[in-house]
């Protein structure tokens, strides 16, 4: 949802006689013999059209776009940092992640700042083993990944949970909140496990009680 700064007012534009013009919402009817059911893709292209209603209907204002965190609204780009679709080795079955500044929190200080490329001259993609290495972290001990997953506790468990710790790892833009802020527009998101903060929450509890 959208908060335009215009609570009465729906995402659509209306015509000078009063007519719907141009409306943001989506109705889908999915199934195996009807609409494909909703993604990220499609979601992103019903908050381009609420953007472009909101400059034609507010043309000198910002909007603030407020989302919760569904992994939808947390989508990242496909290049994006993840530790954890890395192998401990350069090459193999791993995707090309993009280049990245080294953050500076790292530990090592005389790596602070500095480009660190994500692939090899010959374009093979980088594994654990040599991004934590170049940025000075002593790794000897650790293994790649834990097995099922990392205990909730340990940051230093594996080589993939260290990396994954890393500002440049942890604080990624979404593809949403991208979008947004190139289009000159705010968007924040709502704390997780608490729904009382959630404006949807109070849509839906009407619906239901009214239908």
């Amino acid at each position: 949802m959208a908060n335009t700064g215009f609570p009465d007012e729906p995402l659509h534009k209306k015509g000078q006689d009063g007519e719907i013009v141009q409306d943001a919402c989506k109705i889908i009817y999915p199934g195996s013999n009807g609409d494909a059911w909703w993604d990220s893709a499609q979601f992103l292209e019903q908050v381009k059209n609420a953007i472009a209603i909101f400059n034609l209907a507010h043309p000198d204002c910002q909007a603030l776009f407020v989302f919760d965190q569904s992994s939808a609204h947390a989508s990242l780009p496909p290049d994006s940092l993840k530790a954890f679709d890395m192998n401990k080795s350069d090459g193999g079955k791993q995707r090309r992640q993009r280049d990245t500044v080294i953050p500076l929190t790292n530990p090592d200080v005389s790596v602070r700042g500095k480009v660190q490329k994500m692939t090899n001259e010959d374009g093979s993609p980088k594994g654990l083993h040599s991004v934590l290495t170049e940025r000075g972290f002593d790794i000897k001990q650790l293994k790649a990944k834990c097995s099922p997953v990392c205990p909730f506790e340990n940051k230093n468990c594996c080589m993939a949970r260290l990396l994954s710790q890393q500002d440049d790892f942890a604080d990624q833009e979404s593809i949403l909140e991208t979008l947004i802020k190139k289009t000159g527009h705010l968007c924040i998101f709502l704390p997780k496990f608490h729904c009382e903060l959630n404006p949807i929450e109070m849509y839906w509890g009407w619906c239901k009680y009214r239908y």
